[in-house]
């Protein structure tokens, strides 16, 4: 998996949470950070991106990987504190597969075991 935030707070809080539920975690400070190790061959079974990144945000990368074929496919789930209906309405069109809060550890969890039981992947 890939945990994109720009927050290093917010990654060291996030990424032993993850790795505690059995997940093995890249991580990744920018959306142009992600894209580099994605261009550069490295696999992942899902994304997991904060949605408010400078630069690029959360929703401009899945339409990047929405864009590009070998990522196309790949399994998104943004996480922000902006938890609306048109937000989450945007995410569906640029591609995310799920949108959760960003300090909604169990929705993670439980959106992360979704995806990965959709792709046959074990935790």
């Amino acid at each position: 998996m890939l945990l994109i935030d720009d927050a290093p707070f917010f990654r060291n809080m996030l990424a032993p949470v993850l790795k505690a539920a059995g997940y093995a975690v890249v991580t990744a400070a920018s959306a142009q950070d992600a894209l580099a190790l994605l261009d550069g061959g490295r696999g992942f079974d899902v994304v997991i991106t904060d949605i408010e990144m400078p630069g690029m945000d959360g929703f401009e990368l899945a339409s990047a990987l929405r864009g590009n074929p070998r990522t196309a496919e790949l399994p998104i789930i943004g996480l922000s504190t902006m938890v609306s209906a048109e937000a989450i309405e945007r995410g569906k069109r640029v591609g995310l597969h799920d949108y959760v809060a960003k300090f909604d550890r169990p929705g993670l969890i439980a959106a992360l075991k979704e995806q990965t039981a959709a792709m046959g992947c074990a935790a």
